[in-house]
């Protein structure tokens, strides 16, 4: 093993007033196995003045080209894991890769930044690039934080992403709340995005849990808000909770847009549920475009109110190129209308008879016969309807007759829920539901569509105004 001794020299000025001579001696040694005195004289002569001091002890050890030494004892040194090779800093790693690269297979994290004051705990800055970039295959980046008030990533741009997550079959960005009250990935955003995913062929943005995705929206902003011009604009999935759920204080809980569906709902049971207010609204964008489309049958529990109605059918005579419309009978009462013909007997009498069920639906009878064929001035409703038929006479015999009957509905729900022919407009008065007929503005239309002219809100220009 070499060794050798450094003396350190002291200079004259030193001396102050006839104070005590102060020394300072730095000793830095890996002793020689040989030394010469006249050697030993010429290495370690002092300068001008000074005053030579000799080692108290001496430092032993080797180390390795690249490796930064540290104390590996009270005397000896030796190979630390940090390595500098052409500018670059490596920690566990000889050939570091950038300007400093950390290596490693501990279970614990790699980097770990804790500040137990108010600053980062890590703190990325870039100027074109990523602040912060985390690859593993595993969690590239995880952020923890103990507090309720605290954040475990928080990502921050003026123009660009705040936090941006790459994968290519598991997850950008994986946000965990073990507390009842915490947010997994919350994303605020003055302008822009608080939270967007992409994905060329995947998804966007996944929910799972309790609420898959939650979004509140504020003055008028939108809880949640998927924009797509082939797929899903959002799309939730949930083992038993709520897919997507969407709630607002001022604005819209869920909007979705899209050039094709803008939402889009598929169930077992029922694809979409609403309830408020108003459970559905729906309005048409412009034109003649219609409000809704059912491709089946359509159930409604409770009293339909319309401002007109008609079937719609193809032409019967030219059904490849034209509609045919009738308008729908309308009555102050809950009417049923029935009708047929009857052949008169030998004595020109008939009897009518009549559904089973006619007598349990229908009261208050109305009749009408016509004679076919001839006249029959002393044709007469010979008794009333008695047990479901009534019965007809005073014509021809072989006279065919046709005859038509109305009935008051009065079963269990009609009974219950007699339609108000009259009723005053109360809270809506002075609005109307086709305020242009009266030459009122738009605003003044009753329901949603006067109330969003109203509030102005946003997408205003895409809700149909009645014409």
């Amino acid at each position: 093993m070499n060794s050798f001794k450094i003396s350190s020299l002291i200079s004259e000025q030193t001396f102050r007033s006839g104070l005590a001579i102060i020394v300072l001696a730095f000793i830095s040694a890996l002793p020689l196995a040989a030394q010469a005195p006249a050697e030993n004289t010429s290495a370690q002569a002092a300068s001008v003045g000074a005053v030579q001091i000799e080692a108290v002890g001496t430092i032993t050890g080797q180390g390795t080209t690249g490796k930064i030494a540290k104390f590996t004892g009270t005397n000896s040194i030796g190979n630390s894991i940090i390595t500098e090779s052409s500018s670059k800093i490596g920690v566990g790693i000889a050939t570091p890769s950038s300007k400093l690269t950390v290596q490693g297979s501990a279970t614990n994290p790699m980097i770990l930044g804790n500040n137990t004051g108010s600053g980062a705990g890590v703190q990325g800055m870039s100027a074109g690039g990523f602040g912060v970039i985390g690859k593993s295959s595993r969690t590239g980046v995880q952020g923890i934080c103990t507090s309720s008030v605290g954040n475990g990533v928080w990502g921050s741009s003026p123009s660009d992403t705040g936090v941006f997550g790459s994968t290519s079959t598991g997850r950008g960005v994986y946000g965990n709340a073990t507390g009842s009250g915490g947010v997994g990935v919350f994303g605020q955003s003055s302008a822009g995005n608080g939270v967007e995913g992409s994905s060329p062929g995947g998804t966007a943005v996944y929910g799972n849990g309790i609420l898959g995705v939650f979004g509140q929206g504020n003055q008028g902003g939108s809880g949640v808000y998927g924009n797509s011009s082939t797929g899903a604009g959002v799309f939730g999935q949930s083992g038993s909770g709520d897919a997507v759920y969407g709630t607002s204080t001022s604005g819209t809980g869920v909007h979705g847009v899209g050039s094709g569906v803008g939402v889009f709902g598929e169930a077992g049971s029922y694809g979409v549920i609403a309830r408020g207010s108003v459970g559905i609204y729906a309005a048409p964008t412009s034109g003649n475009t219609i409000a809704g489309l059912f491709g089946g049958n359509v159930q409604i529990n409770g009293n339909l109110t319309k401002s007109s109605g008609s079937f719609k059918i193809d032409h019967p005579l030219d059904p490849g190129n034209k509609y045919l419309y009738h308008s729908f009978v309308e009555s102050p009462d809950m009417k049923n209308i029935y009708d047929g013909t009857v052949t008169l007997d030998e004595k020109g009498e008939a009897v009518v008879p009549m559904p089973d069920y006619f007598g349990a639906l229908n009261q208050d009878f109305r009749y009408q016969l016509t004679a076919i064929g001839a006249p029959a001035p002393n044709l007469y409703v010979a008794q009333k309807m008695t047990d479901n038929h009534f019965k007809v006479a005073g014509g021809k015999p072989g006279m065919e007759v046709s005859w038509q009957v109305t009935g008051i509905r009065h079963d269990a729900y009609a009974r219950d829920h007699r339609i108000a022919v009259e009723e005053d407009k109360g809270k809506e008065r002075g609005f109307y539901l086709y305020p242009a007929g009266f030459n009122e503005p738009k605003g003044k239309a009753v329901g949603p569509t006067g109330k969003l002219f109203a509030d102005q809100s946003p997408n205003l220009e895409n809700v149909a105004y009645s014409q």
